[in-house]
């Protein structure tokens, strides 16, 4: 990356490298690790390097989601080497099961110390590529409301590539890039995306039974971080937080409703150990009207996840509420997050940082938030013991509140056998006796 230099003419400066995407792709050479942090993806430099693709080999595309252009076969991988963080996306998971791409175990705690600390171990960003608006008067580039480590990743990369996008948001934190760092820009016309807040009466029964199990355990000044998940994002909008007073938010995204908070000032961060007065996040806002609402304010800071997913900056404010979602919880605490067995279905994206910073949170908890049951009812999340080859996220060491629609299990400080006492009571009735008896057979 060229260093900052505030010298420049910032005009001349974003002229000079305002380039055609196939000059700026040129830059990227075979043996590349090509990184690209955000969600928001760049589309025409993705097309532009994807077209190259006779002419390198052995490129490495990391990601949080890898869009299919056209390279989801099994010929290119002598040319792009394709690593997904999240297989959130249904195409995704069809290319990890045919092999045709790769996963990424994606922890987001000191991602980048392999690189940092043992560059011949783990070799380092070659070319970051991401999306910025256009530069101010200044020269300063935003990359939005979409932050996660795009500006931090910037000095560790050899290049730096910018599509621009004169829809993004421009907002306040640690969201800033200047011309002088960027080595090319090319013009793009990506969309400000925004999703609808969805109608509270639109969601299931079994959605407000755990709204209601998870209001009983937030306390007037807790600091929260709500994980994304089906289960987890209707819990703003279910009403989950609006009997607190005075909460704070210091998480890795927002899920819907999570700016409302603010809006309606049941969000202040007035008791906040950490940046007090400020709504913290490595992505905030989801609908349009939370973009409009962040743009440019201050009381909305956006950090990398470097910072926001530090399980010791976490662990600094006293009353750390924690609620991210999961597959399946076994009888002894363990949690499977983003795995079927060894298939892989999502991600773990932040949950383990804040886990742990919850758990080592002086008043703090830790909850997973899940359905007692799965596939129509048929299927209990509560399971007895995890099959061999599944992925465990959460070991059972820092297990701590499971919170399901029919009621709150608190694991911290108990036993094996007094947590398959707990669990049993917040799996479903229809599976209680089952569980029993594979307690009793387990666990005597």
């Amino acid at each position: 990356m060229a260093q900052l230099d505030l010298s420049v003419d910032p005009r001349a400066e974003f002229e000079r490298k305002l380039v055609d995407p196939y000059v700026a792709v040129g830059m990227v050479e075979s043996g590349d690790l090509v990184w690209m942090p955000s969600a928001h993806q760049p589309p025409v430099l993705l097309a532009a390097l994807a077209a190259r693709e006779k002419e390198l080999s052995d490129v490495r595309v990391r990601s949080v989601v890898i869009p299919d252009m056209g390279w989801f076969r099994d010929d290119v991988r002598e040319h792009f080497d394709l690593q997904v963080n999240y297989a959130l996306a249904p195409d995704n998971r069809e290319a990890l099961a045919n092999r045709l791409i790769d996963f990424f175990p994606f922890a987001m705690i000191r991602e980048h110390k392999a690189a940092d600390t043992r560059p011949e171990e783990a070799p380092g960003i070659d070319d970051l590529m991401i999306l910025t608006t256009r530069p101010d008067e200044n020269g300063w580039c935003c990359v939005g409301n979409s932050v996660w480590d795009a500006v931090s990743s910037a000095p560790r990369a050899k290049r730096v590539l910018v599509e621009l996008s004169d829809a993004m948001p421009r907002t306040c934190g640690d969201s800033w890039l200047h011309v002088s760092q960027i080595d090319a820009f090319v013009e793009g016309d990506r969309p400000r995306l925004g999703i609808p807040d969805s109608d509270p009466a639109s969601f299931p029964e079994v959605d407000r039974r755990i709204a209601e199990n998870v209001k009983s355990v937030v306390k007037d000044g807790d600091t929260l971080q709500i994980g994304l998940g089906k289960h987890t994002a209707a819990l703003p909008l279910l009403g989950a937080f609006d009997d607190a007073n005075d909460l704070g938010f210091f998480s890795e995204l927002t899920v819907p409703g999570s700016v409302g908070l603010a809006r309606k000032g049941i969000v202040t961060s007035r008791r906040a150990e950490v940046e007090p007065g400020h709504f913290v996040a490595s992505f905030i806002g989801n609908s349009l009207e939370d973009l409009d609402w962040i743009e440019r304010n201050p009381f909305f800071q956006l950090r990398s996840f470097e910072y926001t997913n530090d399980p010791l900056r976490i662990a600094r404010h006293e009353q750390m509420l924690t609620l991210n979602g999961a597959l399946m919880v076994d009888l002894s605490g363990q949690v499977g997050v983003y795995a079927m067995g060894p298939s892989v279905y999502s991600g773990l994206g932040g949950q383990l940082a804040f886990q742990m910073g919850a758990f080592l949170s002086k008043r703090g908890r830790a909850c997973t938030v899940l359905p007692s049951t799965a596939k129509s009812g048929t299927v209990s999340t509560i399971v007895p013991r995890f099959e061999a080859g599944q992925i465990v996220s959460i070991p059972r060491e820092l297990a701590d509140t499971v919170i399901t629609d029919q009621g709150v299990a608190r694991l911290l400080g108990k036993s094996v056998r007094e947590r398959a006492e707990e669990l049993v009571g917040v799996a479903h009735p229809d599976h209680r006796d089952w569980l029993r008896d594979e307690a009793k057979r387990l666990y005597g």
